[in-house]
Formats: structure tokens, sequence, C-alpha cells
């Protein structure tokens, strides 16, 4: 497999796996919303696993080198910015609206990510349709992010 192809993976798994402990250490510091945090963290992890059962045979001809290439870069630039803030809010804790408005935020940026690559890629493809799939994740999490601070008056 393609070094551009391998890194492009190893970045979105990991920016669901960071994802992911992110909203692990919301659901930690944020007890009344654990049950919220917790379970959106798990299906994070269920993404990187998703992602994960990718394989080369798969990739073959579906992406332009430069647009896998650019686009494992913009993923490692996602990740350095999310690792950056989970250790940010480590050290100083967000409030309970900030976290929120940090994980919308991230899903929609991640959302952009998932949706970038399949619009480059080849119709129809095994590969297009897991990051259909991811994409419409993304999209259900911000919306599920914004309804729980509505119907919880985090504003």
């Amino acid at each position: 497999m393609d070094h551009a192809i391998k890194l492009f993976l190893k970045e979105s798994i990991d920016l669901e796996l960071n994802i992911g402990d992110l909203y692990q250490y919301f659901s930690v510091k944020f007890p009344d919303d654990y049950d919220f945090w917790w379970k959106i963290s798990i299906e994070e992890m269920n993404h990187a696993a998703l992602i994960g059962s990718i394989n080369d045979v798969f990739w073959t001809d579906i992406f332009p080198f430069d647009s896998i290439e650019r686009q494992a870069e913009d993923l490692g630039k996602i990740n350095i910015s999310v690792r950056n803030k989970i250790e940010q809010s480590k050290l100083v804790p967000p409030t309970r609206l900030e976290a929120f408005k940090l994980a919308f935020e991230l899903e929609n940026s991640v959302g952009e990510s998932h949706f970038e690559i399949f619009m480059t890629s080849v119709p129809d493809s095994p590969v297009v349709k897991i990051f259909q799939k991811l994409n419409g994740e993304d999209k259900n999490h911000a919306m599920r992010i914004e309804n729980y601070m509505k119907i919880n008056g985090i504003v």
C-alpha cells in the first residue's frame, strides 16, 4: 500500500480515537452528562475500527495521489489540534458549555473532511460507502450535540 494511503488511514484512525478520548475525558469531567459523552466516545472508537477495516485492495486507483496526500496532511493538522485541545482541557478544564461547543466544532470539521474524501473518489466504491457512513455519523453527532444542549439548557 502506498505511503500516503497508509498515512491517511493512520491519521483517520488517530482522529477518531483522539476525539473519542476527548469525549471520554468529558464524560469524567461532567458527570451529569456522563451517558451522553460516553456513548458518543464509544461511537468514535467504532469509527476508528471501521476505518481500520479498509484494506489496500479498496484503494487501488480510488484517489488521485495529491488528493490523498493533502488530505492526510490535513488530518494530521486536525489531530495535532485535537491533541492540543485535550491537553489544554486537562490544564484548564473547559466549562460545560465550552466542552459542548468544542465537540460541535470538531464534529463539523471532521464531517467536512470525510465529505471531501468521498467527493474526490470513485463513486460506488466500498471506501466511498464507508466514508459516506462516517460523514453521516459526524452530522448525526453534531446534531445530537446541538439537540442535547437545547434539551438540557446548555446555552
